[in-house]
């Protein structure tokens, strides 16, 4: 079993593929799995010393995952760690009482995350403070994976509003809406978009609410939400240069 062996369990793939690029660069030994039953069976052959897991899975969710895995004696001593949304009260109870060693909060921080679970590798009994654990690892975004990452999550986020905004009234979604949204407002917060993040918060609120008026406060967040998809993914114009001539050719021409 190697020292750095994860095991990363989520169903979002924005945030599946983020946290296995952080830590792959750190030189952690990562394997990844989208459900909790496949996760069970990477546990048995791959033997991972932590298992980072959401607890929101399809199915048996992350709670019950962690379960069995620390009944288990050939895995109960495999460090687990909760991935939860912060928005969500009373995850960290839960998961210490389902047996977690530990809680990560979406969404998470991508100078930091990997010192964090540097720290639960460790055994550290406690979260460390801001940091500590070493000199942060080099900044996320400068990784060529991560900006791909971020061209897909705007690209199909322009394309998803765009056929929410369209089926408004006639044929909505919500349940696809609500998948989204939460998708949004943890990803977009992990890899630097957090006014998408907090509007895509706010339309989780009103999905979950459904109450009088929600149909006109969908539709305007969703708008929002498709114009800073788009804003972000348009490329940036070169700063303009107020006098392009080099001073040396200005001199010459005022002389």
């Amino acid at each position: 079993m190697a020292n750095d062996s994860i095991l990363i369990v989520d169903d979002t793939p924005v945030n599946l593929k983020l946290v296995r690029v952080l830590l792959s660069r750190q030189g952690f030994e990562v394997r990844t799995a989208t459900t909790a039953e496949e996760a069970l069976e990477i546990v048995q052959q791959f033997r991972p010393r932590l298992v980072l897991a959401d607890i929101q899975l399809p199915g048996m969710n992350g709670l019950e995952l962690t379960r069995r895995v620390k009944s288990d004696p050939v895995s109960r001593d495999t460090i687990v760690l909760a991935l939860t949304a912060f928005a969500m009260k009373g995850d960290e109870e839960k998961a210490f009482a389902a047996g977690c060693d530990g809680y990560v909060t979406k969404p998470i921080d991508t100078r930091t995350f990997p010192m964090l679970i540097r720290h639960y590798l460790n055994r550290g009994s406690s979260k460390p403070a801001d940091g500590a654990g070493g000199p942060a690892p080099e900044r996320a975004e400068n990784a060529p994976q991560l900006r791909d990452l971020r061209r897909t999550f705007l690209t199909e986020g322009v394309q998803q509003t765009g056929r929410l905004i369209s089926t408004l009234g006639v044929g909505f979604d919500d349940a696809e809406a609500l998948t989204a949204a939460q998708r949004w407002a943890t990803a977009g917060g992990s890899i630097g978009y957090p006014e998408i993040s907090q509007s895509a918060r706010e339309l989780e609120a009103v999905l979950q609410d459904n109450g009088r008026g929600s149909l006109v406060r969908k539709r305007e967040l969703l708008v929002r939400l498709a114009r800073l998809f788009g804003e972000a993914a348009e490329p940036q114009p070169p700063a303009a240069n107020p006098d392009p001539m080099p001073a040396g050719a200005r001199s010459d021409r005022l002389s």
